[in-house]
């Protein structure tokens, strides 16, 4: 890879996809596993604080209010609501989604690396209503991820070693400009192709590709 390819950090992203295969095809409900797992250059020391302090998180992933503490309660930039189950900084940070019973938790693990970089991992385990899954797929669920992720990376140039390349910052702007597009429309593919790998109709991957697409380029 070279620092003039056009799109290097997707690259940088490695995805796995789990959808429970207990669940019958009837169910009104599907859980889905999305882990999303990267490397950033600054260590893990260094990166906590972006993830747990709200004057930080607001500097590149948007407005958090509430406290990051565990048992506190904390409301994103979309609204919901997520309480945290644990802390062990500055490694591992749980949090769970406030919306009644359904299922929706996040893991994110920072673990050290031989060079003194961070293998980042995100986990999201969430129940979805089946009809809305079937609609956007895992893409419906995880551009937002992927988004989250590219704006870590350009907040602290953390993926300059493995990429060779600055990562772009994902304003609005940046969103609607064909370099974001491009983006958007090679996650949504590579979250398709993880659908299919995990056991979903290809025809029906690929009509979730189209959708998440249309929805994310609409907004």
């Amino acid at each position: 890879m070279t620092a003039t390819e056009s799109l290097p950090a997707l690259d940088a992203v490695r995805r796995e996809l789990e959808i429970d295969e207990q669940a019958p095809e009837d169910a009104p409900q599907v859980r889905a596993v999305l882990t999303l797992t990267t490397t950033l250059d600054p260590a893990p020391a260094r990166l906590w604080p972006l993830l747990t302090s709200t004057a930080e998180l607001r500097a590149w992933y948007g407005a958090v209010e509430g406290e990051l503490v565990e048992g506190g309660r904390l409301t994103a930039p979309d609204g919901g609501v997520r309480r945290v189950l644990g802390m062990q900084e500055p490694h591992r940070l749980s949090l769970a989604r406030e919306k009644g019973a359904a299922e929706d938790h996040l893991l994110i693990r920072l673990d050290p690396e031989d060079d003194g970089t961070t293998q980042l991992t995100l986990r999201h385990t969430v129940l979805v209503p089946r009809e809305r899954f079937e609609r956007g797929g895992p893409g419906d669920l995880a551009l937002g991820w992927e988004l989250a992720l590219l704006a870590l990376a350009a907040h602290t140039d953390g993926w300059r070693g493995g990429c060779l390349a600055e990562a772009p910052v994902p304003t609005a702007t940046w969103r609607r400009s064909e370099e974001g597009r491009r983006y958007l429309r090679a996650w949504s593919v590579r979250w398709a192709a993880a659908a299919v790998a995990a056991g979903m109709d290809e025809g029906a991957a690929r009509r979730a590709e189209a959708e998440t697409v249309r929805s994310h380029l609409e907004r």
